[in-house]
């Protein structure tokens, strides 16, 4: 591109879209354009949240804060980076360093793998099937003492990365068919990594960077020259990628989580216009460019796998569209693949709340695909929450328009994510039995009667410690304080003497809902007790969980010889649906926001009250 095209980037109004040319934009950055598109993206509406970044590295890192700076502000970071001193691994682990002083809420360990066991200075193909074996326990173990010494303090959340190897195999390419093969023993160890983050280590994530390896090609991720001359070894593609999966887990801790992804019909989930072209005159199938568009939908799919819910809102006949939904023998996305359509010549804006109400989420959860500039254009100015993607112009860079987002990537995958369109498609027909209910005459309590709800109470059960923090993180609208925990703080909940973690799943006859309840109590007299986090999954609202959860609760606190009972609601734009619910709950109302209810005054009502059976499992702790 001409220094032209480069100049018409600062001509985008918002982040999105800044970040929508950059990815069609080809061509190298130089440094100097690169800070200033950092600093165009960081003047851009809304305000830049902070993100402490610590980096604790084996080689040089100071080259790649340009590449945060951009990416961060993309996304809506604005980065605080501390690079500890060249070479100090351990050191950053004990009281006193420069990492804990700075108090990140992300901490970058960078290491090579040579710093991993004396002996992989050596070709692995060099050492016999035993020797590999022996040293990959031995390597867990020693990576494993570094991670553990550095999440025994309150430094965020961890990202393990292991710089590739900048050469191939030495065996070459009979490395695959070798009993030696350094390829597979890298692959095992790793593997054995990221089970024992996920597993063993809480709040941390091993970031393969042999997955950005392979996508930009060996030649093209290192800088030899940089490498030799200053022991920095990343190219602009390979820095500009890391970055991005660095900002991705700032935008997981910091900023409101994308849950659904609204995608346009024509020129997005295919080629050409479906009103003017038809069913065969559409671009979808196995020849370029429907197989484009094939791909694009495969994408998506894989979205969904990570627990996105699929809407389709589409400016088109309804008929047309259902026609391709349907009969398409290349359309991989079906109806049933989507959570609620909107297919109308409504304007977008009127049919994207329309959802959000239907599914009883917040504009700010949605991500916006759409191939109109008029539509993306119109739906920033209406809709400034919504996070909008341009389809690309070439169909060739359609598949790949997601990988920039951010708010799409995710750090955990939890069983309530993975069946999330069926929980949707569970509250559709539990919407038509209320629906049915009232037209013949019953009321609310008959409806909720009907669904014979079974809620299942638990307590300080570290099973469920990672769906606990993402409570916290996702939960906006029925939420009394919206405090923002990680797996690891919930879990030091659960093993403080003085806090009370409790939960609860709810089960109807359409379905099981999941953990979707969280209240964190922590005991502050022997006779009182002080609520910090009071929360339910807006996907059950309406079904009073929320009161039998709570009465629950108090009924066994009275049990304990508990009396008093304090709790607060700092409001939010979100979150005004629970401003009154503590006052409903026979609370009173106190100066800042607090409520207080003495039990030997105003006792907790009974289960009866509640159109919910309630069974409470027994607390680890035996209380």
């Amino acid at each position: 591109m001409s220094n032209g095209s480069f100049d018409e980037l600062f001509s985008a109004a918002a982040r999105d879209e800044l970040r929508d040319a950059l990815a069609e934009r080809d061509g190298p950055i130089t440094l100097p354009q690169l800070r200033r598109l950092a600093e165009h993206a960081e003047s851009l509406r809304p305000e830049l949240q902070p993100l402490r970044l610590g980096i604790v590295r084996s080689y040089t890192s100071e080259l790649l804060d340009p590449w945060l700076s951009l990416e961060g502000a993309l996304n809506g970071l604005q980065l605080h980076t501390y690079h500890a001193p060249y070479g100090c691994i351990i050191q950053e682990a004990e009281e006193g360093s420069g990492l804990l002083g700075h108090g990140p809420d992300v901490t970058l360990l960078m290491l090579e793998r040579s710093d991993l066991h004396p002996a992989l200075s050596e070709p692995i193909g060099s050492y016999s099937f035993e020797q590999q074996r022996v040293l990959h326990s031995e390597v867990i173990e020693r990576l494993f003492d570094i991670v553990r010494r550095f999440r025994r303090h309150d430094i965020g959340y961890i990202v393990l990365t292991l710089l590739p190897s900048m050469h191939r195999p030495g065996l070459g390419m009979y490395d695959a068919q070798s009993d030696r093969s350094a390829s597979a023993w890298w692959a095992g160890l790793k593997a054995e990594i990221a089970r024992a983050m996920r597993e063993d280590v809480p709040a941390s994530f091993f970031l393969d960077l042999d997955l950005l390896l392979e996508q930009v090609g060996r030649t093209n991720f290192f800088d030899w020259r940089l490498w030799y001359s200053a022991r920095y070894p990343f190219s602009a593609e390979a820095a500009r990628g890391l970055a991005r999966h660095v900002a991705s887990v700032g935008v997981a801790l910091k900023l409101p989580k994308a849950k659904v992804i609204a995608v346009d019909a024509d020129n997005t989930l295919w080629g050409g216009i479906i009103g003017e072209d038809g069913i065969n005159g559409i671009a979808l199938g196995p020849d370029y460019p429907g197989n484009a568009y094939v791909d694009f939908q495969r994408r998506l799919l894989e979205y969904r796998q990570r627990g996105f819910i699929l809407v389709l809102c589409s400016k088109n006949n309804p008929r047309d569209v259902q026609e391709v939904l349907r009969e398409h023998p290349h359309q991989l996305i079906r109806e049933h693949h989507f959570a609620a359509m909107r297919v109308n010549w409504l304007p977008k804006p009127d049919n994207l709340v329309s959802l959000a109400n239907e599914l009883n989420l917040g504009l700010e959860s949605f991500i916006v695909v759409d191939d109109s500039d008029y539509e993306c254009a119109g739906l920033r100015h209406s809709l400034p929450q919504v996070e909008v993607v341009r389809t690309p112009g070439k169909p060739i860079l359609v598949a790949r328009c997601l990988e920039q987002v951010a708010r799409l990537e995710t750090l955990a995958v939890t069983a309530e994510d993975v069946a999330k369109t069926e929980l949707y498609a569970q509250e559709r027909e539990r919407l038509e039995r209320k629906q049915e209910i009232e037209q013949s005459g019953g009321d609310l309590r008959a409806y909720l009667t009907s669904l014979d709800m079974r809620m299942r109470v638990g307590f300080d059960d570290e099973r469920h410690a990672r769906r606990l923090a993402q409570l916290t993180q996702k939960t906006n609208q029925f939420n009394l304080t919206t405090r923002r925990y990680d797996e690891q703080r919930i879990r030091d909940f659960i093993d403080a003497p003085d806090w009370l973690v409790a939960h609860f799943s709810l089960q109807d006859i359409f379905g099981d809902s999941g953990v979707v309840g969280l209240a964190l109590l922590r005991r502050v007299r022997a006779d009182a007790v002080d609520v910090d986090t009071f929360l339910m999954s807006c996907r059950v609202i309406g079904r009073e969980a929320e009161g039998a959860f709570l009465h629950c609760l108090l009924r066994r606190l009275f049990e304990q010889g508990v009396w008093e009972i304090t709790a607060e609601y700092l409001p939010t734009e979100k979150n005004v649906l629970a401003a009154d619910f503590l006052v409903q709950q026979g609370f009173d109302r106190e100066d800042g926001g607090r409520h207080r209810i003495d039990l030997r005054e105003s006792s907790p009502r009974p289960e009866s009250e509640f159109p919910i059976a309630v069974e409470v499992a027994p607390s680890d702790r035996g209380d």
